[in-house]
C-alpha cells in the first residue's frame, strides 16, 4: 500500500478522488505533452491548474480550473492560437464540465509568469492577480511544463519569504497575504450573490469547507517553517506546498491523531454530500431566503462549523500556546 493510499485507508471518498485525481491528471499531461511538445514555443508554456484536481479530490462531475503561463514577447493570439485551439479541445474532451463565466481561469487565459511577480499588493494588484498567485502556491499542479512550474513556484515563495526576511521567525507577508485572500474570497462571495445574482446554497457551502480548506492549508505551512532560516523556509515550504492540503495536514500530524482524522471524516461528508445529485441540485437552488427551509444545507451549515472547530482544535494541538501564529492571526 503507497503512502498516498494509507493515507485515506479509512476514508473511502477521500481514496476514490484523490484515485481518480491521479489518473485523470496523467492522461491530462500525457495528452497535452502530446499536442504541445512539437510547437515553436512548447519550452515557453506552462499550464497551471488549481481547484478539485489541485486539491487532489476531483471526481467525473468536477470542472478543470487552469490557466497557461506564455513567457514569450510576441502577444499570444499571434503566437499560439493553434495550441489554444487544441488545449480547448482537449479539454473539452477530457473534462467537459465548464468553468462557467470567469476569466481568471480557463483554457484561454494566458499570462506571462513575470506579470505573477509584479504590484504584489499594489493598487494593480486585482482580484484575478491575486487568486491566481495564491492558488498557484497554495493548491496549485501542473498540467504541462513541469521544471517551469516548480522553478516558478519557487521564485513566487521567494517574493513572500525575502533574502532579507529575519530568520526563526513567522513569514508575515506571506501570512498576510493567505489571509488577505481568504477574506477576499468572502467578500466575493457576497458580491457575487448580491450584485450579479449568482447561486447561494452551492457556493456557501463550498466557501465553509474547501475554501476554509485551503486556508488552513496556507497557515499551517507558515506556521510549521516559522523557526527556521530564509532558505530553510523556502525550501521546507515548498516541500509542504507540493502535496494537496489533506496529505499536508496528514504529514505534519501524528499518524494517530484523532483530530486529524476528524478533520478528514468531516471533509468526506461534505465531498460525499456534494456529490449527491439531488443534493447538489437542492443546494443549488437554494437562496440566502430560504436557506432554514433546506435540511441539506443546514445540515451542511452545522457539519461546517464543527469542521471549523475541529480545524482550530488541530492548529492548538500542533503548535504550542507560545507559537507566533496564535496571536499573528489576531493581531
Amino acid at each position: 500500500m503507497s503512502t498516498k493510499d494509507s493515507t485515506f485507508q479509512d476514508f473511502p471518498e477521500l481514496a476514490k478522488r484523490s484515485d481518480f485525481t491521479q489518473k485523470k491528471l496523467k492522461t491530462l499531461r500525457d495528452r497535452f505533452k502530446s499536442i504541445i511538445e512539437s510547437s515553436d514555443y512548447s519550452e515557453q508554456i506552462t499550464i497551471v491548474t488549481t481547484g478539485s484536481y489541485g486539491r487532489g479530490e476531483a471526481s467525473e462531475e468536477s470542472d478543470l480550473d487552469l490557466f497557461i503561463l506564455l513567457d514569450a514577447d510576441e502577444p499570444v493570439k499571434e503566437a499560439i492560437p493553434d495550441v489554444l485551439d487544441a488545449i480547448k479541445q482537449l479539454i473539452d474532451e477530457e473534462v467537459p464540465k465548464s468553468t462557467g463565466e470567469t476569466t481568471t481561469f480557463g483554457p484561454r487565459t494566458v499570462i506571462k509568469f513575470s506579470e505573477m511577480l509584479q504590484n504584489i499588493g499594489g493598487s494593480e494588484d486585482d482580484n484575478e492577480s491575486l487568486t491566481r498567485r495564491m492558488l498557484y502556491l497554495l493548491e496549485g499542479t501542473w498540467l504541462y511544463g513541469q521544471k517551469r512550474f516548480e522553478r516558478y513556484r519557487h521564485r513566487l515563495l521567494e517574493k513572500y519569504i525575502k533574502e532579507d526576511s529575519p530568520d526563526h521567525q513567522l513569514s508575515k507577508f506571506f501570512l498576510n497575504e493567505i489571509i488577505r485572500y481568504y477574506r477576499t474570497i468572502a467578500t466575493d462571495f457576497e458580491h457575487k450573490v448580491s450584485e450579479r445574482n449568482k447561486e447561494w446554497g452551492l457556493r456557501s457551502t463550498k466557501l465553509r469547507f474547501s475554501r476554509k480548506l485551503l486556508y488552513f492549508g496556507g497557515l499551517i505551512t507558515v506556521a510549521e517553517v516559522s523557526e527556521l532560516t530564509q532558505a530553510e523556509k523556502v525550501e521546507r515550504s515548498i516541500s509542504l506546498l507540493e502535496k494537496p492540503v489533506l496529505e499536508r495536514v496528514a504529514a505534519l500530524s501524528d499518524s494517530e491523531s484523532q483530530s486529524t482524522r476528524e478533520i478528514f471524516r468531516i471533509y468526506e461528508q461534505f465531498l460525499t454530500a456534494i456529490s449527491d445529485p439531488e443534493i447538489r441540485q437542492t443546494l443549488e437552488q437554494t437562496d440566502k431566503e430560504s436557506r432554514h427551509d433546506c435540511k441539506q444545507y443546514m445540515q451542511l451549515r452545522e457539519l461546517s462549523s464543527e469542521f471549523s472547530n475541529r480545524l482550530a482544535t488541530w492548529i492548538e494541538e500542533q503548535f504550542n500556546k507560545e507559537h507566533p501564529i496564535h496571536h499573528s492571526l489576531i493581531f
